[in-house]
């Protein structure tokens, strides 16, 4: 497994890092032109649904092998293998020094694999743990401390979030997304995760993406449990938060995860040692709504002290939501993201309905600190 870290720990691997997106960019591996190479109708619906992709993609990776843009997408997008003397022949001497040196890369007889997935998103590249194999076909990787790829939910936060300006708090960063993307807004993020290898991914990533990162710098990344409460230094303005919530139909329980009432509360206890006053913190929860609730913005603010100011917002039209017709025939709506293939979604149908679930609704909730 790659070793995040250790990249970041040694001026070699810095250096390198920090050559690795133009070189990416050089070749010519955007976000669009992988989105068109695997037939996705557009970036977004691709790092949602890349395992499908990788899938339907499958006859395609003939003419992928053709080009370096189209070697990188097998490799590190759809998390394929590529020939030797493929790989040799098409790939720039200079890039795969780069590659090779980061060991993002390996070759076994005669064979190139990738180690961890790239996702071009939103003029970034994102380094991140591989959640599936696509060889002859998909295996997808078990549930551990794996960092994810970008997801659904990060673009749900990020394009209902609104304005973020001034010092920014990203609890849970997995692999940075949120941070990076908002950095330009901000003067200075700082990113924190209860899981050291998100944090050291998330490092990865700011340097890749020409930023410089540390405690002295206006981006850095830190080991911290929001349950545990928020020693972050100086106090931020703005706290996002993407909170590992939603059904758990998973045999195993996810690292960090935990039901939306105690991700909002623990928020709210933590928000006065982390914000200044006037300060605000916007969180995304996947809300499971009971049979017998109340509408979605009255279950939520039953969760908080009736001081608190709440705004709530349902986002209804989200790949993330199932609705309570999908709950009541049994079967997800087209285009939803909250379970892997047929079998999955059966799982999480027959869960939801044995605990009473009316609907699943994801929801950005907006707290603000009393001045």
């Amino acid at each position: 497994m790659w070793q995040p870290g250790a990249q970041v720990a040694r001026a070699r691997g810095v250096q390198a890092l920090r050559s690795l997106g133009g070189a990416l960019r050089e070749v010519g591996f955007t976000e669009e032109a992988t989105a068109a190479a695997l037939s996705a109708e557009d970036p977004t619906d691709l790092l949602s649904n890349t395992a499908f992709y990788a899938v339907c993609s499958a006859e395609r990776v003939p003419e992928l092998l053709t080009s370096p843009a189209g070697v990188m997408a097998q490799l590190f997008v759809r998390n394929g293998e590529v020939p030797g003397d493929v790989y040799t022949k098409v790939v720039p001497t200079a890039l795969r020094g780069l590659l090779a040196g980061l060991e993002l890369v390996a070759e076994r007889d005669g064979t190139v694999t990738s180690e961890v997935s790239v996702s071009p998103c939103r003029s970034m590249y994102l380094l991140s743990d591989q959640l599936f194999r696509g060889d002859a076909s998909v295996t997808m990787a078990g549930r551990s401390t794996l960092v994810m790829p970008p997801h659904a939910s990060s673009f749900e936060l990020l394009d209902n979030l609104g304005p973020v300006d001034g010092r920014l708090l990203d609890v849970g960063s997995g692999c940075g997304i949120l941070a990076l993307a908002l950095r330009e807004g901000c003067s200075s993020v700082v990113g924190v995760d209860l899981n050291p290898r998100a944090v050291a991914y998330s490092q990865v990533n700011a340097l890749v993406n020409g930023l410089d990162v540390g405690p002295e710098e206006k981006t850095d990344f830190r080991v911290a449990d929001l349950r545990s409460g928020l020693a972050v230094g100086d106090l931020a303005d703005h706290l996002v938060f993407n909170s590992p919530t939603g059904p758990n139909h998973h045999a195993e329980v996810e690292v960090g995860w935990m039901s939306a009432e105690h991700a909002l509360g623990f928020v709210a206890a933590a928000m006065p040692g982390a914000l200044h006053p006037e300060g605000t913190a916007r969180v995304l929860l996947i809300v499971e709504v009971p049979e017998d609730s109340p509408s979605v913005p009255e279950l939520v603010r039953g969760w908080l002290p009736e001081e608190q100011d709440v705004q709530v917002a349902e986002l209804r039209r989200s790949p993330l939501a199932i609705s309570a017709a999908a709950v009541t025939r049994g079967r997800l709506d087209p285009g939803c993201l909250m379970a892997d293939g047929a079998a999955g979604a059966a799982r999480l149908v027959d869960h939801l309905r044995e605990r009473r679930i009316r609907e699943v609704v994801p929801t950005l909730v907006t707290l603000t600190l009393p001045g």
